[in-house]
């Protein structure tokens, strides 16, 4: 196994596992489920609505995150595509409470790198602009 490929294996599984809390307390505060112990208080319903359609997205980004884990531990194409989508929809479901976790994903997608298309080695200057033809 390419060291890269556990490296953003890792770190996108701790950044997934490390937001776990978040929905939670989304889901608990909308009066779903009681994790934390959460009162919404006199908060209007439309709230408690609204974060309990955050609560079950954020879960979708979780999930989406560990598959993005899977998907960098075995070495596949799209790992990295999964892996930004991850960091960037939990931006949209739990955004202040995200960016920790979408940081360590979204380097978890750095680390992994481009991928390569079959049959073609990596440049020694990707950016290098090629000679003319004389």
């Amino acid at each position: 196994m390419n060291g890269n490929r556990l490296a953003a294996a890792a770190l996108a599984a701790l950044g997934a596992a490390s937001a776990i809390p978040i929905p939670l307390a989304q889901l608990d505060f909308a009066g779903l489920m009681n994790v934390f112990n959460i009162d919404a208080g006199d908060s209007p319903r439309a709230l408690q609505i609204i974060a309990g359609v955050g609560g079950v997205l954020t879960i979708a980004v979780l999930a989406l995150a560990f598959a993005g884990a899977a998907l960098a531990a075995t070495g596949h194409p799209a790992a990295r595509a999964v892996l930004v989508a991850a960091a960037l929809a939990g931006l949209v479901t739990a955004m202040p409470l995200w960016i920790p976790a979408g940081v360590v994903i979204g380097a978890a997608a750095v680390v992994l790198g481009q991928p390569r298309t079959e049959g073609t080695a990596p440049s020694p200057h990707p950016t290098s602009i090629p000679a003319a033809p004389q």
